[in-house]
């Protein structure tokens, strides 16, 4: 009988050491891998590395993919812009001013990188113009909740020759900035400014390759692929 009683009590006890084994083990490997997952993006924040750029890119992707799972407004569904389009339009020659008129620091900076990034592939050229009435393009932001995008580029064109006369550059700074949930790094930001800057030279978006022209995400800054686009364009 003794025996019995204690077989009864013997296995539940086994059991819940069992469990508790379990659960323990579960807290220690999350333990690990969250120590590990913080060291990978502090490592991905202070570094240049294409390792850095591949941990933050896979970052970017989770979040977007979380966001899938728990949202309608999310970066799945959010474009990277509105835009006005014209096949075949462009500037005069491969030259243009531009303003930028936002009073926000860190969309400043997004465009004054995404500018030298164009300038610097040598495509293109926008030059700083010191006036915002005399400028070709105006570089600006607004923060607009009701927007699907996360930018806005307005241009004017000649029906006629089909060139460019004035372009109007909107950053959104609702999902760019102020909602973190969007998963919008410093880098995503620049690669919004350089699409932006891709519609106002005269491209169209590009969901066939990698490319800063992809139609969502931001998650590409200039391709070479863009480049031979736009030297096509001011070639033809």
């Amino acid at each position: 009988m003794k025996r019995i009683l204690k077989t009864i009590f013997f296995i539940p006890m086994l059991l819940f050491r069992i469990v508790l084994h379990i659960i323990w083990s579960l807290f220690k490997i999350a333990l690990v891998l969250f120590i590990l997952l913080a060291g990978l993006n502090i490592y991905a924040q202070n570094s240049d590395s294409q390792l850095a750029k591949s941990i933050t890119l896979t970052e970017n992707e989770i979040v977007s993919y979380l966001a899938n799972d728990n949202s309608n407004a999310n970066t799945n569904n959010l474009s990277t812009d509105d835009y006005s389009y014209y096949t075949g339009m462009k500037w005069p020659s491969d030259t243009a001013t531009i303003y930028i008129a936002s009073t926000n620091q860190t969309l400043r900076s997004a465009y004054e990188d995404a500018i030298a990034n164009w300038n610097n592939t040598g495509v293109f050229t926008f030059t700083m113009a010191d006036d915002e009435s005399s400028a070709d393009i105006v570089a600006s932001d607004a923060s607009d909740s009701n927007s699907s995008a996360a930018g806005l580029t307005e241009t004017e064109r000649n029906a006629l020759t089909n060139q460019i006369t004035h372009a109007t550059i909107t950053l959104n700074s609702y999902y760019l900035i102020e909602n973190p949930y969007y998963g919008y790094t410093n880098d995503r930001i620049i690669n919004t400014a350089e699409h932006e800057l891709g519609h106002v030279i005269g491209l169209d978006h590009n969901d066939s390759e990698i490319s800063v022209m992809q139609s969502a995400g931001s998650y590409y800054g200039i391709q070479q692929t863009d480049i031979d686009k736009v030297q096509a364009l001011y070639a033809a």
